[in-house]
């Protein structure tokens, strides 16, 4: 058997094609699909890049003012927090004044240990709500104390005889003394 090849002819629109061209005619249109493939997965690539890029620039920016009110919060709460958890171990008959520290506004606590009195004033100096611990009787400067946290106003004041108002720049408490109360009450 003899099998000789016969050149292909394809017939496109009824026009005959030559076997030989038809590689030229499809690679041709096949560059061009190419180009026109590639240059719209490169838009999509860099639609997709500055999407992110817009993200990230905006989301730490974000981030950031998320930060800023979470600490200002936490100050808010711990300012407070403390204050109250002071004056409540400190609540006892007479135990809390406001009084004068230095020239300072200050909560004076006293509190008794083996028969010796011991005062905590808790005042703002220079910026910082401080507490100074020590046994009563002995004068010390405002540096002396501890600073606790980073505050621009601290007030105290008596609402009535019982009632305490702790104010910062973070907000207000008021504080129920429970000791003065419970004196009345006794006849004390």
């Amino acid at each position: 058997m003899n099998y000789t090849r016969e050149p292909l002819t394809l017939y496109f629109l009824l026009v005959e094609i030559p076997s030989k061209q038809v590689g030229y005619y499809m690679n041709k249109n096949h560059n061009k699909h190419n180009r026109v493939e590639t240059v719209f997965v490169l838009m999509i690539f860099c639609v997709f890049a500055a999407s992110v890029f817009f993200v990230i620039i905006f989301s730490g920016s974000i981030y950031r003012n998320i930060v800023d009110i979470s600490k200002h919060g936490q100050n808010e709460r711990i300012a407070l927090s403390y204050i109250r958890t002071k004056v409540k171990n400190a609540d006892s008959a007479g135990g809390i004044t406001l009084s004068n520290f230095n020239g300072l506004s200050a909560l004076s606590l006293e509190e008794v240990f083996e028969e010796r009195t011991f005062v905590t004033y808790i005042y703002l100096y220079e910026g910082w709500i401080y507490e100074l611990f020590h046994e009563k009787g002995l004068d010390f400067l405002p540096t002396q104390g501890v600073p606790i946290i980073k505050a621009e106003s601290l007030y105290f004041e008596s609402v009535d005889k019982d009632l305490i108002r702790a104010s910062t720049n973070f907000g207000s408490l008021l504080i129920y003394l429970r000791s003065t109360a419970a004196a009345e009450s006794e006849g004390f």
